[in-house]
This record gives structure tokens, C-alpha cells and sequence, in this order.
């Protein structure tokens, strides 16, 4: 049996990668609507960037997961 370790680093690098990047990217936008929230509670007007950042943010993982399921489900190629 034959192990092909470059390949098998690749791959445990680049889900380690994108796994931590989702976690990163995922806390960005709950930070950003965290922010968004304080300022509504203060009576301020919340930063539209705030708003973009989190927006941006969820929207972002919502397409890494739908990625994600279609490279896992056959049916979808």
C-alpha cells in the first residue's frame, strides 16, 4: 500500500485552512453586528459599515457552505 503524504498534506492543510478562515470570518460578522447592536441600543444610528461587514461576512459563509455541499452531493455535478 502506497501513501501519497505530499497529497495527504495538501489536503489536511487546505481544510485547515478554510476551516479556520470560516471560523474567523464567521466571528468578524457576529463582532460587526455586535457593534451594529450597541449603537442601536445607545440611540445612535448604526454604521452602514458595520452593517456591510456583517452582511458581507454571513453572506461569505452562507456561499462556503453551499460550495461545500455541492462538492460533497453528487447529484449536484
Amino acid at each position: 500500500m502506497h501513501i501519497d503524504w505530499a497529497g495527504l498534506g495538501e489536503v489536511a492543510l487546505v481544510s485547515l485552512l478554510f476551516g479556520v478562515g470560516l471560523a474567523v470570518l464567521f466571528a468578524v460578522g457576529v463582532t460587526a453586528m455586535g457593534r451594529r447592536a450597541v449603537a442601536l441600543d445607545e440611540k445612535r444610528p448604526p454604521a452602514m459599515l458595520d452593517t456591510a461587514v456583517a452582511s458581507l461576512c454571513f453572506a461569505a459563509c452562507l456561499a462556503a457552505v453551499l460550495y461545500g455541499l455541492y462538492l460533497i452531493i453528487p447529484q449536484f455535478h
